[in-house]
């Protein structure tokens, strides 16, 4: 289950809040490839490990200057909203394809299509998903993704102590 925290922090001071924020933009940067690269047809059989490892091959990943644990987990995060929005679309297709189509057969080979990401070679299929899942895009040039076990918070309790949170990536105070 992916779950969103937003991290405040206190007493920032100006040269650690521009470069994360320069960090947040050029993550923005990779984001922005995930979608425009592999956000149709030609991005559907394609896992977030496929193309991370693509683009270490061809050294594309070099080209943002951004630490190897940030745009992987960036890359790893916007492959999962196209694939989110492309169920979204593949939920109105299987609803229309009910609709559409009365044979049995020709209805359960239309739905493992959909299923295996085949659709594409499908007419029928293909015109639906393209009427259904819109082109998206990446509007996201402020956020920096982190894995959970890569960092650990702290909170100040009455009295001035720091009580850790169980947790590595969330202190439930905060």
């Amino acid at each position: 289950m992916k779950v969103t925290r937003v991290a405040y922090s206190r007493n920032l001071n100006t040269g650690k809040y521009a470069r994360l924020l320069e960090q947040a933009r050029r993550l923005g940067r990779v984001r922005s490839e995930v979608w425009q690269r592999y956000g149709s047809v030609s991005g559907a059989r394609l896992s977030d490990r496929q193309i991370r490892d693509r683009w270490m091959a061809v050294g594309i990943a070099t080209q943002f200057g951004v630490l190897a644990n940030a745009w992987k987990e960036t890359v790893r995060d916007a492959v999962a909203d196209i694939t989110a929005n492309r169920a979204a679309a593949k939920t109105q297709a299987r609803k229309a394809v009910n609709r559409r189509v009365a044979d049995t057969a020709e209805r359960k080979r239309l739905f493992a299509a959909l299923k295996t990401d085949t659709w594409a070679e499908d007419p029928l299929l293909s015109r639906r998903m393209r009427k259904h899942w819109k082109r998206g895009r990446n509007r996201t040039h402020n956020q920096i993704v982190v894995r959970s076990d890569q960092y650990r918070t702290f909170t100040l309790t009455d009295g001035g102590k720091t009580s850790g949170s169980p947790f590595p990536a969330w202190n439930g105070a905060s």
